[in-house]
């Protein structure tokens, strides 16, 4: 594969911010490569509820867990393989999710408030960019009175 491809997975995170943040046209040029992202206005938009969202009925409120920086996601431990964390499962704030390595070095990802970890958003090693969504997290009742 071409080293200067860019992967159609890294085109539709940076369509999905684009169209997040408002933006309406971006227009990338590099070498041979030239790439246009556009978005109809936003009232043109149909209202179609989005593949990727989840129907909650009475839903707590979701919180993104993104990279603090870019490199590689660690989910499961290096030496023995066990998995952080599991969707489903309740975290307390702090606790750890994954690793990021940058290079040599592996930095703590933690989670930000007390919750339910919603769903794990990257495969194992992948690598992502700052502010990348890796996970969400369902605060529990308790984070939310006290914000």
């Amino acid at each position: 594969m071409n080293q200067d491809a860019i992967a159609l997975k890294e085109l539709r995170q940076l369509a999905r911010k684009m169209n997040v943040a408002g933006l309406q046209e971006l227009e990338w040029r590099s070498g041979r490569v030239s790439i246009r992202l556009r978005f109809p206005e936003r009232s043109l938009l149909p209202s179609l509820p989005s593949a990727e969202a989840t129907p909650v009925t009475d839903s707590p409120t979701l919180t993104p867990v993104c990279a603090p920086m870019p490199g590689h996601i660690v989910l499961c431990h290096p030496s023995h393989g066990e998995a952080y964390v599991q969707p489903g499962q309740r975290v307390k704030q702090h606790d750890l999710l994954a690793l990021v390595k940058v290079g040599p070095f592996y930095l703590p990802l933690r989670s930000p408030a007390a919750g339910t970890l919603v769903a794990i958003q990257v495969e194992p090693l992948e690598r992502v960019e700052y502010g990348s969504e890796i996970m969400m997290l369902a605060l529990s009742s308790e984070t939310e009175t006290s914000l």
